[in-house]
């Protein structure tokens, strides 16, 4: 029994002192790191980017620093620029960055604030140029085909990364401007400017408007003229062919004139307003109809029938 726990005890020493041993010997560098080491605190030429497991001589011969490649984001603070058209604009950028070349980050620039410290210097310098070379409509318009914030950004962008590679071993992954400021003066300059495109604008979809009218009033005079004439050749038409079936009624009225007249004077009552009170004379057509010495036609004819004989007694 003591053998069997003696043989245990050794062989769990022989599994740490192996892995102390490979602790010593060996480092692992995962996807998202980059790894140089250091001969006697001398640096390799030459950094580990690919992961895996690497070996190394145990401390204090060799030893290794590790460096993080994701991005980092860096944001600056306000900081005022001058336009080309002499306006002033406070501006506010961040940068996306990560460790490119090690062996030149560990060289020049060492930790990530030192990193954000010389970024913050270069994207000052690359955005006063920038900026110094647009015109502040660039940035603040209607206009969208004066507006070009997404270039100005490539433009900081460029310098910036070409900079940041080949100083500090940095690639810069983006650069945007996330905050934009105008001092009070220049604000109400740029309400001022935007109020006067608007109403531009505005004139001008006004003066399009009246113009549509105008062409839309002419238009429809001239279907209103168009349909004027043809009503009015469709009414003469109308007109004469009721003139002609008429003229063979007045043909009637020409044998009797007092039918004509009286059928005339009748149709005149008929015609009269019922809520309209007339003080006329009854001499006078049509209100003689209404005297009691007015004879209907074929009364005369009647009184000039001579009287039938009396039968003899």
């Amino acid at each position: 029994m003591n053998k069997r726990r003696g043989f245990f005890t050794i062989l769990v020493a022989v599994l740490l002192m192996a892995t102390l041993l490979l602790f010593l010997v060996s480092f692992r560098v995962r996807l998202n790191e980059a790894a140089i080491v250091f001969t006697f605190r001398r640096a390799a030429p030459h950094a580990i980017t690919k992961p895996g497991l690497y070996w190394k001589l145990p401390y204090p011969i060799q030893t290794v620093m590790k460096f993080d490649r994701r991005i980092h984001i860096y944001e600056g603070k306000f900081q005022e620029y001058l336009t080309r058209d002499q306006h002033n604009l406070i501006v506010a950028v961040a940068v996306g960055w990560s460790i490119e070349q090690p062996q030149v980050f560990y060289e020049r620039v060492g930790t990530v604030a030192q990193a954000e410290s010389k970024l913050a210097g270069l994207v000052g310098g690359a955005a006063n140029a920038v900026i110094n070379s647009h015109d502040l409509e660039n940035f603040i318009t209607t206009d969208k085909t004066k507006f070009q914030y997404t270039k100005i950004e490539e433009e900081i962008q460029k310098q910036v990364s070409d900079q940041a590679i080949a100083l500090y071993g940095l690639k810069v992954a983006f650069v945007r401007i996330t905050q934009l400021a105008l001092p009070e003066d220049v604000t109400q300059m740029v309400f001022e400017r935007i109020r006067a495109e608007r109403e531009s604008k505005a004139k001008a979809l006004r003066a399009e408007g009246e113009s549509e009218a105008e062409r839309i009033r002419a238009e429809a005079d001239r279907e209103k003229s168009d349909i004027l004439s043809k009503a009015e050749a469709e009414a003469r038409v109308i007109r004469g062919q009721a003139d002609k079936e008429a003229s063979q009624h007045y043909a009637v009225f020409k044998a009797d004139p007092q039918l004509a007249e009286f059928l005339r004077n009748l149709d005149a009552l008929r015609k009269l307003n019922k809520r309209t009170t007339y003080v006329l004379s009854t001499d006078s057509a049509p209100y003689k109809l209404l005297s009691p010495t007015m004879k209907l036609p074929g009364d005369e004819e009647k009184q000039a029938e001579p009287a039938a004989p009396k039968a003899a007694n």
